[in-house]
């Protein structure tokens, strides 16, 4: 073999062994990129499901305001409008989250609290009333409460209505219900943080016509590569879209910065 043909063997095998450590190299960068990818959406998974829990949990704290209204009926069968009015005023939070308290015997409105700016409730079937219906029977039906919103109220302004159920010697009764100033609530579970930790994000469920129901959202308004999670919540699930303001892997990552 002569020099050149020498000299052309090695070009060649120089060129295989580039094209296989250019290969190996890019393949590796791709499996780190896919690894990273994957890590921040388990990141985005736990932070969708940790706010949904949080704002529960924050419901949850104001239906145990309701528990003792709920466990009298239960014991008695029935609530003087005095008492009523009475306890309510106890449980008028100084945030202003609860714009009312409601009873709701055989489903259909019959006590208010405060009256003054919620006439118009008055004698309002849950169990038949389109924008209600779904969330009291379910209500009714598991047992469980049931979040209703949310929506634009009867008395006027957003919030959403909590259905607790209440069953009188193992007979339906009723409805206790909270109205809540959605906005305040969510405040108070700073679910607006997200944002600030980078995150685009909708919350919403499917309302009583199929219709897609905004539970909250950020500015965003596109999204490109969202993840959707679906949360679980009594008698319904919330999907939570969420997405990083930079992509799922930042070019930073690549260089630990």
């Amino acid at each position: 073999m002569d020099s050149s043909e020498k000299f052309s063997s090695l070009k060649l095998r120089t060129a295989v062994l580039f094209l296989i450590l250019f290969l190996s190299v890019g393949g590796a960068f791709l499996m780190l990129f896919h690894y990273m990818e994957e890590q921040e959406k388990l990141k985005a998974v736990y932070t969708a499901e940790s706010t949904v829990r949080q704002v529960e949990a924050q419901l949850n704290r104001y239906l145990a305001e309701s528990e003792l209204i709920r466990r009298i009926v239960v014991q008695d069968g029935d609530l003087s409008e005095s008492n009523f009015n009475t306890l309510s005023r106890l449980m008028q939070d100084s945030s202003g989250v609860i714009k009312a308290h409601e009873l709701a015997k055989n489903g259909v409105v019959n006590q208010i609290f405060p009256m003054a700016g919620n006439e118009e409730a008055m004698g309002l079937d849950m169990l038949e009333n389109p924008e209600r219906k779904k969330e009291a029977c379910l209500a009714r039906d598991s047992g469980e409460y049931t979040i209703a919103g949310p929506f634009e109220l009867m008395q006027g302004g957003m919030g959403v209505l909590l259905f607790d159920p209440v069953y009188y010697q193992h007979d339906f009764w009723g409805f206790s219900i909270l109205v809540l100033d959605w906005d305040r609530l969510l405040e108070e579970t700073e679910i607006s943080s997200l944002e600030q930790a980078g995150y685009h994000y909708t919350i919403w469920k499917t309302g009583p016509d199929g219709q897609q129901v905004i539970i909250a959202q950020s500015e965003a308004e596109q999204y490109h590569d969202a993840l959707t999670v679906d949360c679980e919540v009594p008698n319904d699930t919330w999907h939570f879209e969420i997405e990083p303001v930079n992509g799922w892997v930042r070019p930073g990552l690549w260089f630990g910065s």
